[in-house]
């Protein structure tokens, strides 16, 4: 399941998408939507984080996925450093 979205960066709106890994670990993948290029690994990791991955629906997942990177800036970092960010859901 992937879900594309448009955040601003630097005053900038650019376009990513956000997916969930194929390989059955709880983890989401935010990348820019042109290049594919990862910016962040969201890992549902922990009791609370394997509860919300087993719990919420796909769609809802990925929305709080984004919803976490966009509030905790994990995006714009990403971009400025060139690193990929991980964080736990």
């Amino acid at each position: 399941m992937i879900q594309n979205f448009d955040f601003n960066v630097a005053g900038k709106t650019g376009q990513f998408c956000a997916s969930l890994a194929e390989d059955g670990t709880r983890r989401v993948f935010i990348s820019e939507a042109d290049t594919a290029k990862t910016l962040v690994i969201l890992d549902a990791t922990g009791l609370i984080g394997a509860l919300k991955a087993e719990l919420e629906e796909p769609d809802q997942l990925i929305a709080h996925a984004i919803r976490k990177a966009q509030n905790d800036g994990l995006i714009a970092r990403a971009i400025d450093s060139g690193a990929i960010q991980e964080a736990s859901l």
